[in-house]
């Protein structure tokens, strides 16, 4: 997992868990109702946009701007446009509206604009004309039919909301024409040329617009299959990465989110049968983790195209990688709050002979639960190894899979770059890492290039904690810390449990509580 940022978008912290789509309560995919919400305010903000450049030339030539606009349905339907489409930038930008309601505003949008420009080009326009004169070729397709096939194309929607919203907006022409010609400002014309001058061509338009509304839903549902994994949908994608994908899911009949990770197999460097044998095999092993402190597995399988999935709880915090990034250095009594938690996690894991291999800041995610503050999830255990056990399936090299399996090059074990096999005080040198991290706000090696990188992490002694830190550490975690970088294993801090029996010997001033974790959280949120 060369990417560090893959897992850490799992759980947006910005965001947090979310409700059920609207595919749960409408017909229409997700997926559509995602694009559709997005690109109401980008076609708003387009028209805003044109409309204003349509007073800014006629103010160039002219020079003066109240020449070309001197009457009320020159600059009337203008300003109509912009006001509303100001209200609808508005209102999908500033306010939390969902995305059916949001592709529903833009649906009365698509007709409001339809007579704002039928006014500006019927209006007044055909005074000088005879009925007889009156052909289609002098009247041509206005904007209106333009803006109806752009809008259906731009906004996905339901078919027969769209239709509505097509046949409403066909209209304008005809009846801002029959306005125009009741006060006198156009000729009457009679009801067969009427309607095949005025009507019959946005008709045309209109089942030409619900034609591609219609292709656009059915490929939308196709989509919105398949993103189907088992009993969850796929809703919105988190993230990616060099494995595969994140997304936020929702189960089909129960109201609980979670996060969707795909793996392709490809990716790992195996074949496809040893890809789901492996899979399948440690993800049983991981369902198994029992600790509060350990990300839960719902469910796992194998899609129709051979993509591996795994589904895991939905949290709402942050990963410690970006908490840092953010906040700074935390203080060292809150280090150990989230080191024991930390622990307890692994602990379990390496109780069971699991090793997890990819412990980093990104992976450990801080988030408040319930009314619990800072509460700790180890993530990624879906491809932790048995350390007690070789897999002849195994790439014979390790380290050439360090990008993708075995861990991040900031992280990783002096042993491992040595070429010799994973176990528990793997973990815990990588434990040290996030913790040099988490104290320090920075990485115990930054060196320029992988390679130096890994020649510092297997020879180079690092600088303690205490020496880059701009709060005080106290000297029994300085000294813990160090331990758990140790180069040779059987010199390190050997297990999770001893790493929670020292810290009972660091004392604090003032320690963490939850009253402070939940005022952090409260200044935060």
């Amino acid at each position: 997992m060369q990417d560090d940022r893959f897992l850490t978008k799992i759980f947006d912290s910005s965001r947090g868990p979310q409700p059920l789509s609207d595919s749960a309560t409408t017909a229409v995919p997700s997926v559509l109702l995602q694009q559709g919400a997005r690109r109401v305010p980008i076609v708003a903000a387009a028209a805003i946009i044109l409309h204003a450049l349509a007073w800014v030339f006629p103010l160039a030539v002219s020079g003066d701007l109240f020449e070309e606009f001197t009457r009320v349905w020159d600059w009337l339907p203008p300003t109509i446009a912009i006001a509303a489409s100001t209200g609808i930038l508005v209102a999908t930008k500033m306010l939390s509206i969902p995305s059916r309601l949001t592709v529903k505003l833009g649906l009365l949008y698509q007709v409001v604009l339809s007579y704002t420009m039928a006014f500006s080009v019927y209006w007044d326009t055909f005074g000088n004309f005879t009925a007889d004169q009156l052909e289609f070729d002098v009247v041509g397709m206005t904007m209106v039919a333009i803006w109806m096939l752009f809008f259906t194309v731009l906004v996905p929607a339901r078919p027969r909301n769209a239709l509505i919203a097509l046949l409403a907006s066909s209209t304008a022409p005809g009846l801002v024409y029959l306005l125009s010609s009741s006060v006198g400002e156009a000729p009457a014309l009679a009801p067969l040329h009427f309607f095949f001058v005025f009507v019959f061509p946005y008709l045309l338009v209109t089942l030409c617009a619900f034609g591609t509304a219609h292709i656009v839903y059915q490929l939308g549902q196709a989509v919105s299959a398949a993103r189907e994994m088992g009993s969850y949908r796929l809703e919105d994608r988190l993230g990616e990465g060099g494995m595969g994908e994140v997304w936020r899911a929702s189960h089909r009949m129960l109201a609980r989110p979670a996060a969707v990770k795909l793996v392709r197999a490809d990716s790992l460097g195996w074949d496809q049968e040893t890809a789901l044998a492996r899979f399948e095999r440690e993800a049983q092993v991981t369902a198994a983790l029992q600790s509060p402190h350990t990300v839960e597995l719902y469910d796992y399988g194998v899609s129709e195209n051979g993509t591996i999935y795994y589904v895991m709880e939905l949290l709402d915090g942050i990963d410690l990688d970006e908490m840092v990034k953010k906040h700074g250095a935390l203080p060292a009594e809150r280090v150990v709050h989230i080191l024991r938690q930390v622990c307890a996690s692994l602990g379990e894991a390496h109780r069971r002979a699991l090793v997890h291999r990819d412990v980093k800041p990104a992976n450990i995610f801080l988030c408040k639960r319930a009314f619990e503050y800072d509460f700790v999830k180890v993530l990624d255990f879906g491809l932790v190894r048995k350390q007690s056990t070789v897999d002849p399936e195994a790439p014979a090299n390790e380290l050439s899979q360090m990008g993708m399996v075995m861990g991040t090059p900031a992280y990783i074990a002096p042993e491992v770059i040595n070429g010799e096999p994973a176990d528990a005080r793997s973990d815990i040198y990588a434990v040290g890492c996030v913790v040099y991290w988490l104290l320090t706000g920075e990485k115990v090696f930054d060196s320029p290039t992988l390679a130096a990188l890994l020649v510092a992490h297997a020879s180079k002694e690092p600088v303690p904690p205490s020496e880059r830190a701009d709060a005080k550490i106290p000297d029994s975690l300085d000294a813990l810390v160090l331990d758990c970088l140790k180069k040779d294993p059987a010199d390190r801090v050997q297990s999770a449990d001893e790493i929670v029996e020292r810290l009972r010997t660091v004392e604090f001033g003032d320690p963490w509580t939850q009253k402070r974790a939940e005022d952090w959280w409260a200044i935060v949120a």
